[in-house]
């Protein structure tokens, strides 16, 4: 794992809010939950949406195209588009990866290989 520069300051992303960052050629969705920042893939496994486009509540990230929903903590999936809780559904989780701050800018622990 590597840390990579995501080029925003941690002070910039707002309680609740989300922004998409390119890592190494891949989106990656950043979630303010409180005081910490938390980075996931940034494309719904489902049918592809933009994470970054939906709407975070408390650590609870919904996909803007058909409302799955994501655990940011750890990428779990808490609900499918259909409203089924795992074990039922076929929407896989989202991968997630660590954060800090490093000197005021939020920092991502990527593999070195990402795969696409």
């Amino acid at each position: 794992m590597t840390w990579r520069s995501t080029g925003v300051a941690a002070a910039t992303i707002a309680d609740g809010a989300l922004r998409e960052v390119v890592l190494d050629g891949r989106s990656v969705a950043l979630a303010r939950s409180g005081t910490e920042v938390f980075a996931v893939d940034g494309v719904c496994p489902h049918l592809g949406g933009a994470l970054a486009e939906g709407t975070l509540s408390g650590r609870r990230l919904t996909c803007p195209l058909h409302e799955a929903t994501f655990d940011v903590t750890n990428g779990a999936v808490v609900t499918d588009p259909f409203g089924l809780v795992p074990p039922e559904g076929g929407v896989e989780p989202v991968r997630s990866y660590p954060t800090r701050e490093q000197d005021g800018m939020v920092e991502v622990d990527l593999p070195d290989a990402v795969p696409p």
